[in-house]
């Protein structure tokens, strides 16, 4: 890379000169061709990387949905079709138009379109943003690293979701902008007529002339009239743009809900920003405040007729920024706008900090210039541009180096639950399913119109008292099943049930738990006659409680039989002795597979169960608890192998080494390959005083398997073996010595 570094002298002024009474426009610096391309080679490659990763966006699913409607039916839908319990409740679609691009992108490419549509949005909007910045005269470099922090600050909402559209729109303003104080109006103006495609894009169009106003109130203070009468034409010219939707008013009901979310429907996105969850953004919001007030001021003393100092801090700038940092704080989903403004105010900043500094740094040297180092800051601004390479590779050499897919656009792992949802599908329990907001988009994807959904994440297309009776804090199991009731809702998918409290509120005597995974629950309502048997195959005794301590939902066996459940008392007992051995409860378990086996003797027609299976649970349970009488007891006439181990284990503790060895010595014919056999052979001929018998088998045991958890009394116990050895031999040589 040739010519001067990034330095910081001054250029020739811009094309239009400040009004009279203004603050002069910002005062580009000298950089060569190959810094700009440069600087903006590495930033959008670290934003490129930062988008071009699995799908991980559940909303994706209903917009490709919407998306596909509109293509095939072409018109945009007005009530909630997507819905079986809200079919003709109003459906304020701002988005339709990214919902049409967005399915087309899908039909060319899959998955991976939508991840390339949504990057292609993403790049775009901060090529734009790294033009804003150098037109307000930040360096190439200060503008690749103060946008590299914004991505980093917008990253969660890089999503393929419509408000890529603001993304884009508000990176074209800012350039508009720009372009217009140099004396180039004509991209601004050019912002209304396209505003009807942002503004039917996306339902955040209202911050183009929210901007626009904020941007016109702070340009009258810098003192810049023309400017700001300009952006107050263009804002009251896209006001009524918001109204020319397929909505037309709803667009305010639909807006406002953006602020009184959390009152609407608690969601993450519409949370209050923390420390040091969302520390980018307060990392971002510090770095404008600190170069917002530094630069003016040391430019203010440095002056020697002083103007005042709140007209040298570039108020129409600040001021969208301020109300922005205001609304992200309170509302995360709008942190990523307030980066897009905030990147090119940074950049622009540091480098007129810079500038000042080191024009004071010569000041107080005594030198009539900045004494630069060309090489020295050539080389720190060529460090910033490697680090901004790196780590967009790194990840992508890592992936490699395991052996992994360097570029993965397919979908996040476990975003939904596809296998429990292929399961509910195989045993016809997807109609009238009741699902969770999220999933709840996915199955408007897979399924509609066979199968429409309880509730999806659109949160406009359903009334507020639907949403009222979600954020109850008080619901109870009548209330619920009430609800489910009203809609003939079959069977419940409840995703992420290890906090879902969903899950605590169906009553076992009307619900039946009928499947568990890691990431999904599945009840069948027992009023269905049709579900019986799913019930009588598939029944867990399983409910659910919420530990508020903890905020996790803990799952409690249920012991007493629901008097609505088809299955026989045995195979109760028996699932609910699964269900304790799973939590590590040998006694529970212990007796509950107790109970199954007298249940079995009591009604043998009933009790399709493999006693022996039965006997062998719980008698590995009686070991386990040290019982091994009892174990030996239930183990006793069995043939199994497995069955003749653990009662070979039982006599073992019981002192019967004979009869142990001889059930070991089965036990290992029949499973060669089992250590414990061969270990339990090893130790048992050692009691019944075999030693070379038990040293062949303790060696095959070390042989065959040194790391299994017996090698190492294996070893102890050959030690003994060997230390025993000579003696006996001694005892038995008629020439050794006698006493």
């Amino acid at each position: 890379m040739s010519g001067p570094g990034p330095g910081l002298e001054p250029s020739a002024p811009p094309r239009s000169a400040p009004e009279a009474n203004g603050p002069a426009p910002p005062t580009p610096v000298t950089t060569t061709a190959s810094w700009l391309w440069a600087s903006a080679a590495a930033l959008l490659l670290f934003v490129a990387g930062r988008c071009l990763v699995p799908m991980d966006e559940t909303d994706l699913f209903y917009n490709l949905r919407l998306g596909e409607i509109i293509l095939s039916t072409r018109s945009v839908p007005r009530t909630n079709l997507l819905s079986y319990t809200n079919p003709t409740f109003p459906d304020p679609n701002l988005a339709w138009v990214f919902q049409v691009v967005l399915a087309l992108a899908h039909r060319a490419g899959g998955i991976a379109g939508t991840v390339v549509l949504k990057t292609a949005f993403v790049v775009a909007t901060f090529a734009l943003l790294f033009r804003a910045a150098v037109r307000r005269g930040a360096h190439p470099v200060a503008a690749a690293l103060a946008l590299a922090l914004g991505a980093w600050a917008a990253e969660p909402r890089f999503v393929e979701r419509p408000h890529l559209v603001t993304f884009l729109g508000l990176a074209y303003l800012l350039v508009a902008l720009a372009r217009a104080e140099a004396g180039a109006p004509r991209w601004l103006y050019a912002l209304v007529p396209l505003g009807l495609v942002w503004a039917n894009g996306n339902s955040c169009f209202f911050l183009a002339p929210a901007v626009l106003a904020l941007y016109a109130a702070g340009a009258w203070v810098d003192g810049r009239g023309a400017d700001g009468r300009r952006a107050a034409l263009v804002a009251a010219g896209l006001a009524p743009v918001a109204f020319a939707t397929p909505c037309r008013t709803g667009v305010i009901g639909y807006v406002a809900n953006h602020f009184r979310m959390p009152s609407v429907r608690p969601l993450q996105e519409y949370r209050v920003a923390e420390w040091p969850l969302d520390g980018p953004f307060f990392l971002l919001v510090a770095g404008v405040a600190l170069t917002a007030l530094t630069a003016p001021a040391l430019a203010w003393f440095s002056r020697p007729r002083r103007a005042r100092l709140w007209k040298t801090c570039q108020w129409r700038h600040l001021l969208p920024i301020a109300a922005l940092a205001l609304l992200g704080a309170r509302r995360v989903r709008f942190v990523a706008e307030l980066a897009l403004l905030a990147g090119p105010a940074l950049a622009a900043q540091s480098t007129r900090l810079a500038t000042t500094l080191a024009a004071r740094l010569a000041t107080m040297l005594g030198r009539g210039a900045p004494a630069a180092r060309p090489r020295a800051v050539s080389a720190l601004g060529l460090a910033g541009l490697v680090v901004l390479v790196l780590l967009a590779l790194a990840p992508r050499v890592a992936a490699w180096r395991a052996g992994e897919a360097v570029l993965d656009l397919g979908v996040e792992a476990d975003l939904v639950p596809t296998a429990t949802i292929d399961w509910l599908e195989a045993r016809g329990l997807r109609d009238r399913l009741y699902n969770d907001l999220e999933v709840g988009s996915y199955l408007t994807w897979r399924g509609w119109p066979r199968y429409p959904v309880f509730q999806d994440p659109r949160i406009n297309a359903y009334p507020p008292e639907w949403h009222a009776f979600f954020r109850r804090t008080d619901l109870d199991t009548a209330s619920w099943d009430e609800l489910l009731g009203r809609f003939g809702v079959r069977a419940a998918l409840i995703s992420f049930p290890a906090v879902n409290p969903r899950a605590t509120l169906f009553d076992p005597r009307r619900w039946a738990l009928v499947h568990r995974a890691r990431d999904a629950l599945v009840f069948a309502a027992r009023r269905d006659p049709g579900n019986a048997p799913i019930i009588a195959a598939h029944e867990l005794p399983l409910t659910f409680r919420l530990d508020a301590g903890e905020g996790s939902v803990v799952e409690v066996p249920i012991e007493e039989q629901p008097p609505g459940s088809p299955l026989p008392a045995c195979q109760w007992q028996q699932r609910l002795g699964d269900a304790w051995t799973e939590k590590n409860e040998p006694a529970r378990a212990e007796q509950a597979y107790l109970a199954a086996l007298t249940a079995d003797v009591a009604a043998p027609t009933r009790c399709p169960l493999d006693a022996a299976e039965l006997r062998l649970r719980a008698a590995g349970l009686a070991l386990q608890l040290d019982q091994a009488a009892r174990a030996a007891a239930l183990l006793e006439g069995l043939s199994r192998p497995d069955a003749r181990l653990d009662r070979g284990f039982a006599l073992l503790a019981l002192g019967r080494a004979p009869e142990a060895l001889t059930e070991l010595e089965a036990a290992r014919a029949s499973l060669p390959d089992d250590p414990r056999a061969v270990f339990g052979v090893g130790i048992a001929a050692a009691r019944v005083g075999q030693p070379d018998r038990a040293a062949d088998a303790l060696h095959e045991l070390l042989r065959r398997w040194p790391a299994h958890f017996s090698a190492p009394e294996a070893r102890r116990l050959l030690d003994r073996l060997a230390r025993a050895r000579p003696s006996s031999e001694a005892a038995q040589d008629p020439r050794a010595p006698r006493p």
